[in-house]
């Protein structure tokens, strides 16, 4: 049972360690307790399809083959786009107007499809340690996901609200979200395309 423990914490934080990333700018952009709600379900979400889909890879119902698996990046290339769109066409507004106003929060759809998006890596290295699991502890593993991703999203709400870094997201939002996201989505898109 400890190596199933262990090995899960491993897993885990191999294939999440980006994640605390964007997890850091959403809880960033979230409007209040709801809209913190929102992301840490919105994650739950993208990790619960990322381990039903590394499951069923592991009892040999592979539901997306590898190879289109990636082309699940273009959800975070598309949403950095909208991004930059939506930003640019508010390019009328002065600086202090644009500073002053209510941005909408994340939405858990959206936090959910990142999530699922960047997870070509979880679910290559899940379904390998999920195949050799009985049903406990399959169980096992589930629970220190859970655990872990409540963790992951402890840490990512911390730097989020962290006064210095909210207040640099804040300030230079129109540019690093469209940019993180875009990145994640090119980056995707190569490993799946196998360009170095």
């Amino acid at each position: 049972m400890a190596a199933v423990f262990f090995t899960s914490i491993a897993a885990f934080i191999s294939t999440n360690l980006d994640d605390i990333f964007m997890l850091t700018l959403f809880f960033a952009q979230a409007k209040g307790r709801k809209g913190a709600l929102k992301v840490v379900a919105g994650q739950y979400i993208g990790m619960g399809c990322l381990a039903a889909l590394s499951i069923l890879g592991a009892l040999g119902t592979q539901l997306v083959p590898q190879r289109y698996a990636g082309l699940l990046g273009f959800v975070p290339l598309c949403l950095g786009i909208k991004a930059w769109m939506d930003y640019r066409s508010q390019g009328n507004k002065s600086r202090q107007e644009e500073e002053t106003s209510e941005t909408p929060g994340i939405g858990s759809i959206s936090v959910a499809l990142v999530t699922m998006a960047n997870g070509g890596d979880n679910i290559g290295v899940y379904i390998p340690v999920f195949s050799g699991y009985s049903a406990g502890e399959l169980a096992e593993a589930l629970a220190v996901f859970a655990m872990m991703t409540a963790l992951w999203c402890r840490l990512g709400y911390s730097l989020g609200n962290h006064p210095g870094i909210k207040e640099k997201i804040e300030r230079y939002r129109h540019i690093l979200v469209p940019l993180i996201l875009s990145a994640l989505g090119v980056i995707i898109l190569a490993k799946s395309l196998k360009i170095p």
